[in-house]
């Protein structure tokens, strides 16, 4: 019975290795890429208010009621998102540094939105009372997550395709996935840039005429969504 036992235990431990060899026989390893263009379809600016003069309270005074300005301009339409940024007062000082002769208080406000129509004429209507900041574009979350599946699904099927056709290639019927795993990477395409005339136009004195508000000329660019699939898989 003990020499039956010893002759199951070596004969267990000599399939051992062999189970373990046959799961890295015939494996091969490589990756496929797919790279989906998408254009940006969001558009962000930054609305900044700057007021100056030798009274504090009436210079946040002042802020304020422009800041409200602009913010009830946006109130009613869905399309926007808005955020109130930093706001900062800080003194301005004589030549010798002597003796404060004024101050500025200076506040943001951000605003998002997918209606670039909409957006560029909300900058043209407030340029009395905010400057454009800045402008930058991006790819809505929905968008994104549309682009990254139809990646996925294209670099798949190049995937298997690979697969299917070196296993024939080589005189197998087919193949077993053993392993795959995706990477995901979100890269910059055609940068979008806006025009931005209205900075300019704020300069002049808000007490002249305003001109007509002009929308402004934008090209939002794309950006490229690329996912890479790497994986094994054993011939059959």
């Amino acid at each position: 019975m003990m020499l039956k036992r010893c002759v199951l235990l070596v004969a267990l431990a000599c399939a051992a290795p062999a189970m373990a060899e046959e799961l890295h026989y015939n494996v091969l390893e490589f990756s496929e890429s797919a790279s989906v263009r998408v254009p940006n379809n969001t558009m962000s600016v930054t609305l900044r208010v700057v007021e100056s003069g030798a009274s504090r309270e009436a210079v946040s005074n002042q802020v304020t009621k422009r800041v409200n300005a602009v913010l009830a301009r946006t109130r009613g339409n869905r399309a926007f998102e808005v955020e109130s940024g930093s706001r900062s007062v800080y003194p301005e000082y004589d030549e010798k540094r002597t003796r404060i002769r004024g101050w500025t208080d200076s506040a943001d406000i951000f605003v998002k939105s997918t209606d670039f129509a909409a957006l560029s004429k909300l900058v043209a209507d407030s340029q009395q009372d905010a400057m454009l900041g800045g402008v930058s574009f991006s790819v809505s979350p929905k968008k994104h997550a549309a682009a990254v599946d139809a990646a996925s699904e294209q670099a798949l099927r190049s995937f298997r395709s690979r697969a299917l056709n070196v296993s024939k290639t080589l005189g197998f019927a087919g193949y077993k996935i053993v392993r795959v795993e995706l990477n995901q990477s979100f890269e910059n395409g055609d940068e979008g840039v806006a025009a931005m005339p209205l900075a300019a136009s704020f300069a002049r004195s808000r007490s002249a005429k305003a001109v007509d508000a002009a929308p402004m000329d934008l090209n939002a660019g794309v950006r490229t969504v690329r996912q890479t699939v790497r994986g094994s898989v054993q011939m059959q």
